[in-house]
């Protein structure tokens, strides 16, 4: 009877826990209007579009100001989540790298999923937080996270292809170019292409310069933030073909590559964009480059900017920066 009685107590502990969490409410969506909350946001487009890496700082204090403020923010989440993965991204600026610096994708990953909780909607911070999952899970080892990550990163690409068909095969344009899943991020890339245009495009011959008048007469804005270039992101258009352009030469296409490239330079936005020189500097080196993007870059001693767009000190600057600074002249 002792040890009934004790069963019985256990069991009820388990069923308390259970229906405790089963039924904990869920994180009410709430706007932070505060002018604490504005000064944030204005900090972090300031320090995004002028390419301000080493003062990331500045914005990061005021948004988790924010958020502590009024924890149920989806964009001042999604803001914290974006300034921990570009802290990541581009490393190599630092002088020397600190093993901490993997602690920003646990950081990303957890704030980019809070602001899906809160605003799951929006289809950007699912594509951004399947990416921060499939890089913790590659720092850790861990194929539960990276499986995840990936899958729900599908979903995403079906909630919103023409924005997250890139940013799920960005995140896997750093896989081996043996990788079926780089294979997969190739085929990502296209499908992206001919789902901003609405068409099937050639990819012996991939000329897209007969669709660019599609920029001046899209209403869609699926469409609009994530085919052209927007106040947001400058350069997206640029960016695209230059990192596009990467995987091909990765992927043993120099030819077709070069198309790709040059697709970049027939925007008019092309000779306002801050990286131009490097993506010519791209088409003169294409042949070369094939090897070099191939390789991976793992210190900071043997790292340059001569590698695929991923691991380059530009890898979200390609698309968000205005102009290039003092600060932030990657020649």
């Amino acid at each position: 009877m002792k040890y009934l009685a004790l069963f019985i107590i256990g069991l009820c502990l388990i069923g308390c826990e259970y229906f405790a969490l089963s039924f904990a409410p869920d994180k009410k969506p709430s706007i932070n209007n505060s002018e604490l909350t504005k000064q944030a946001h204005k900090v972090f487009w300031e320090t995004l579009h002028s390419g301000e890496y080493e003062n990331i700082s500045k914005p990061m204090k005021l948004l988790k100001a924010s958020y502590l403020q009024n924890p149920n923010d989806a964009k001042v989440a999604a803001h914290i989540g974006f300034l921990h993965a570009w802290k990541l991204s581009e490393r190599h600026r630092l002088g020397k790298i600190s093993p901490q610096i993997t602690d920003n994708a646990v950081l990303a990953r957890k704030y980019f999923g809070e602001a899906v909780k809160l605003d799951p909607n929006d289809a950007r911070y699912l594509g951004f937080h399947s990416s921060m999952l499939m890089t913790e899970g590659q720092i850790h080892n861990d194929d539960y996270l990276t499986r995840k990550g990936y899958f729900q990163g599908l979903d995403s690409i079906e909630s919103w292809p023409q924005f997250n068909l890139f940013t799920i095969g960005y995140t896997l344009s750093g896989k081996d170019h043996t990788d079926p899943k780089f294979s997969e991020a190739l085929e990502m890339q296209w499908n992206n292409i001919e789902s901003c245009i609405d068409s099937k495009i050639d990819r012996d011959n991939p000329k897209i310069s007969a669709y660019l008048y599609l920029e001046n007469f899209e209403k869609r804005d699926s469409h609009k933030r994530a085919c052209w270039n927007s106040w947001i992101a400058p350069f997206n258009f640029q960016g695209f073909f230059m990192n596009f352009g990467d995987m091909l030469v990765k992927d043993g296409n120099p030819k077709i590559a070069k198309i790709i490239y040059s697709i970049a330079k027939e925007h008019s936005d092309f000779e306002k964009w801050p990286f131009k020189d490097i993506l010519v500097k791209r088409i003169n080196n294409i042949q070369h480059n094939v090897e070099n993007f191939r390789q991976n870059i793992f210190t900071q001693e043997n790292f340059n900017d001569n590698a695929i767009m991923l691991k380059t000190s530009f890898s979200c600057m390609a698309c968000h920066q205005k102009k290039l600074s003092k600060i932030t002249d990657h020649k």
